[in-house]
């Protein structure tokens, strides 16, 4: 560079803020900010990163010399780089054309003076970040793969990639870019900042030894938006360098507080479990025959994989699933986890196990609680969890001279950001959020890359949910994201789904180009892949409580219900109703009241409701009550009896041992499910089981009949087929009959036998599952990621972004299925 062409690099602004009449604007040097964000990124390397993404990290750049978190650190901080233009200068130009040579002052006085007339016709910084990475790396000898890849993601750290359109119409853009001074002025920035952060000179390192695979580039571009948002985070107006500030001192000044804010402030510790980490050591108690055996499996891992555990209702899954990460996390090194949960009454639940878990190993950790209702939840239990946040973002967002912040941004600050904690529980929801396009979509793929994802009740997804979760699964193998799930009626075609998804994502391949033989297997059992394809399976006997568990059956019409459960209730028994409508539920509450008002009052049960459109406190209150009488330990219903009339949610959030449930019909794995309600902590007696109920349903000369909502519920091909299996029963035998009935259902339905006259029936009934399950997978298909063997990954995680809130099965009115 000769040396009319050099300039003092502190001149160029990366933050000013607002200009105020009377007071001198202190910037915030570009070169300062590109400093803030390298420590913050080289901190979060280890913290933030799945080993596979550090793999290929080290495979590109260890060839260039220095650590390969020095080089990453450099790029995510090089993400501003088209700051360094005439057209993002001339947002404050009063605060840099006097440090400016004439030609390049005239410049910038003239994009301020066009853009002072509102009118916005330049091109955006992240656009010519991307524009500049890729003429700097071609021009140093990269491949034209490599520079296109991390000129983009640096580009995309607003959220959006760019097409190769877009950055070379940014090439064409010289008012706004700035032409050839400009140009030699980033590549001084460059140099300097490697410079300062002890690298070589990028300008002589043999780049094109350098290639860069789809999981690094998802990494490096959500590592480079979260480092910006922390590092921006730090820095207010009192806090800018001012452009006389000595930059070899401020290196040491951004990595101290960088590390207030990542370790101090945030909690990304890199907290490793010590100690014996066995069951009992963790729960103090001696593990039932599952746990034990999932125990032995994982601590023989050396690599991510995926685990599913299969198991009956009360057989321990959860915390077989809490020793499992816990070990895998210090196994492999990792950050931490995510549980995720089917709802918030679960999650909820999920959240005190853990967070007692936590306390427990090291009083220094604590958890995050994420969903919509969690700082009420939190509040009421009076969490210290509940405190807000002390990082916030400033100054983070669109092309405006006074730095406004984008509103998306905020909203992962306040509500989402609890998905890049190391320790969080939520619903999984949040998880889904990230199987879908979106901007910012690498950020929780990030968020989750170096942590154990637990999965609970995994049977339990819509065909649309399971979708996009087969299409996450693929991109967290292909990441080397351990997960773990959990399941108590999982079909078995369904099994080999979610493995291979994960598995072909760790081969990076497609899933219908693996084979993985999965082997027949018992009930229960868990089953470990990892990338070597050889599925590692255990089977183990039930535990005493949940071995030869004889569930008598019965039928009972719809107007018999309420007699049937007063009769239950004057045994002094806990009964439940579980309905498939809410409308349903209110008409037995109904009737019940009724014909409780003619009873003395100390012969009268308690009568309580729960559905999902409670009230959040009265909700918390029936459950909380519910826990108190009918959970682990419980005290029992009182004297007179006690009747639950639900929805689903029962079936779903709640934990709880009654001694006579009711039922709706509906899917058989829903059924086994209900039928874990009861005596779910205690024993049974061969010779008195309890009873469960099914309701609405009248057999006809030409098939089953049930109420008209309910196939809007659930698919009639599913309850016919789930009504052939149990018409003819009078009892369950569990858990040896569930893996049975459910591969029946959903695997192997030519295998049930039904009556002749229903076949016209049966016929189209499966049609229209056929058609529905069609529709559903094209639904998700149509807003889920790209698949990560695309060439163009990046860019397509981006485009056509939907509604990331998308993750349940619109009902058909344009809203959502809630959980």
């Amino acid at each position: 560079m000769s040396e009319h062409e050099r300039i003092d690099v502190r001149v160029f602004w990366g933050k000013a803020g607002k200009s105020k009449q009377g007071e001198e604007t202190v910037p915030h040097p570009l070169i300062c900010h590109t400093i803030d964000t390298a420590a913050v990124a080289e901190l979060l390397y280890d913290r933030l990163l799945s080993s596979t993404c550090r793999s290929e990290f080290a495979a590109a750049f260890e060839p260039l010399g220095a650590t390969p978190a020095a080089w990453v650190g450099l790029f995510c901080g090089l993400h501003d780089l088209g700051k360094l233009s005439p057209a993002f200068q001339a947002l404050r130009a009063d605060v840099v054309v006097n440090a400016l040579p004439p030609a390049a002052a005239a410049q910038t006085r003239r994009l301020s003076r066009v853009r002072s007339s509102g009118r916005r016709t330049d091109t955006f910084h992240g656009i010519l970040t991307a524009y500049h990475i890729r003429r700097l790396l071609t021009d140093w000898g990269t491949s034209s793969t490599t520079a296109h890849t991390l000129s983009q993601a640096l580009g995309g750290h607003h959220g959006w990639f760019f097409s190769p359109q877009v950055v070379l119409n940014a090439e064409l853009a010289v008012n706004d870019h700035g032409g050839h001074i400009w140009a030699r002025w980033v590549e001084q920035l460059v140099c300097r900042t490697a410079q300062l952060l002890g690298l070589p000179d990028p300008r002589t390192a043999p780049w094109a030894k350098a290639t860069l695979g789809s999981g690094a580039a998802v990494g490096l571009a959500g590592l480079t938006t979260v480092s910006d948002w922390i590092a921006s985070g730090s820095i207010n107006k009192a806090t800018h360098a001012g452009s006389d500030i000595d930059l070899a001192e401020y290196v040491g000044v951004a990595r101290s507080r960088a590390h207030e804010q990542v370790v101090e402030r945030l909690g990304w510790s890199q907290w490793q479990p010590a100690g014996d980490l066995n069951f009992m050591s963790l729960f103090d108690q001696a593990p039932r025959p599952l746990q034990g055996a999932v125990q032995r499996l994982v601590a023989a891992v050396s690599r991510p994989g995926v685990l599913v555990i299969e198991a009956p209702t009360g057989e321990g899954k959860t915390k077989a699933a809490l020793q499992a990460t816990i070990s895998l996390i210090c196994q492999l090194r990792l950050a931490g986890f995510f549980i995720a949960m089917p709802t918030r009454a679960t999650s909820n639940q999920m959240f005190d196990e853990v967070d007692r878990l936590l306390t427990g190993l090291d009083h220094g950790l604590s958890v995050k609680l994420l969903h919509g209702a969690a700082a009420d939840y939190l509040t009421d239990r009076r969490s210290p969890t509940v405190l807000a946040d002390v990082v916030q973002p400033e100054h983070i967002g669109t092309d405006a001279a006074d730095g406004a912040q984008d509103e998306t941004v905020r909203e992962w600050f306040t509500q989402l950001r609890s998905l890049l904690a190391p320790f969080a529980v939520g619903t999984v929801d949040r998880v889904l959020k990230g199987g879908i396009r979106s901007a910012w979509a690498p950020v929780p793929l990030v968020g989750l890359s170096n942590r154990v994802l637990v999965l609970d009740e995994v049977h339990g997804y819509q065909v649309y949910m399971s979708t996009i979760l087969d299409r996450l699964l693929w991109w967290l193998g292909w990441l080397g994201v351990p997960v773990i799930l959990l399941s108590a009626t999982l079909p078995r075609i369904r099994r080999e789904e979610l493995l291979r998804h994960w598995y072909a994502g760790s081969r990076q391949a497609h899933p219908h180009a693996v084979e993985l033989p999965v082997p027949a297997l018992g009930y229960p059992h868990a089953i470990w892949c990892d990338g070597r394809g050889v599925p590692k399976a255990v089977q183990t006997t039930a535990s005493d409580i949940n071995t030869a568990r004889r569930i008598s059956l019965h039928r009972l019409a719809d107007d018999e219900l309420a007699s049937w459960a007063l009769k239950q209730a004057r045994a002094g028994y806990g009964v439940a109703i579980i309905h498939n409508l809410v409308r349903r539920v209110d008409q037995t509450v109904a009737l019940l009241d009724e014909a409780v008002a003619a009873l003395p009052m100390e012969q009268r049960p308690t009568i309580v409701s729960l559905t999902g459109g409670l009230p959040a406190g009265r909700r918390a209150a029936v459950e909380k009550e519910l826990r108190t009488l009918f959970g682990r330990h419980g005290q029992r219903a009182p004297h007179a009896g006690y009747i639950v009339v639900a929805t689903q949610v029962l079936e779903q959030s709640l934990d709880l041992d009654f001694d006579a449930v009711a039922s709706d019909l509906a899917p058989i794995d829903s059924l086994i499910q209900r039928a874990g309600r009861l005596h779910r902590f205690r024993p049974i007696d061969p010779h008195t089981p309890p009873t469960l109920v099914l309701t609405g349903v009248t057999e006809t000369a030409a098939g089953p009949g049930w109420p008209a909502h309910t196939i809007r519920i659930y698919q009639d091909a599913i309850l016919l087929r789930t009504w052939a299996l149990l018409r003819g029963r009078k009892a369950l035998r569990m858990p040896d009959e569930v893996p049975a009935l459910v591969d029946a259902v959903y695997s192997d339905p030519d295998t049930i036998h039904y009556p002749p006259e229903w076949g016209a029936r049966w016929r189209t009934a499966s049609d229209k599952l056929d058609r529905a399950r069609r529709a559903e997978r094209k639904t998700a298909t149509a807003l889920y990621l790209p698949a990560p063997t695309r060439d163009d990954a990046l860019f397509e995680l981006t485009r056509h972004p939907r509604n990331s809130s998308q993750t349940r099965k619109p009902d058909g009115r344009g809203r959502e299925t809630s959980p």
